[in-house]
């Protein structure tokens, strides 16, 4: 349950900065981009936890730590994507 409430609070930042994007400032959309990546990589991270319980495959991961580096990836696929986007707006 807590994997489908990051998800949908991940989900709700991205559609919020989709929906008013001329409205809100930049420093906003900033905010709401780390709030999101923050999110989903906890999703993501309670998601890999859940997993390895269910396998008994490999060792329970601490969850901290993995919240830590999956909402680095996610922040950082957040900036290339934006970047890609904006690169293409501006040939346009």
């Amino acid at each position: 349950m807590h994997f489908v409430t990051g998800a949908f609070i991940a989900c709700v930042c991205l559609v919020s900065a989709i929906l008013f994007s001329e409205v809100f400032p930049k420093w906003f959309k900033w905010i709401l981009a780390l709030i999101g990546a923050f999110t989903s990589g906890y999703a993501l991270a309670i998601l890999i936890r859940k997993i390895s319980e269910l396998t008994s495959l490999y060792s329970e991961p601490k969850l901290w730590s993995t919240t830590g580096i999956c909402s680095v990836i996610m922040l950082i696929v957040i900036i290339v994507v934006v970047t890609i986007l904006h690169r293409r707006t501006a040939k346009a």
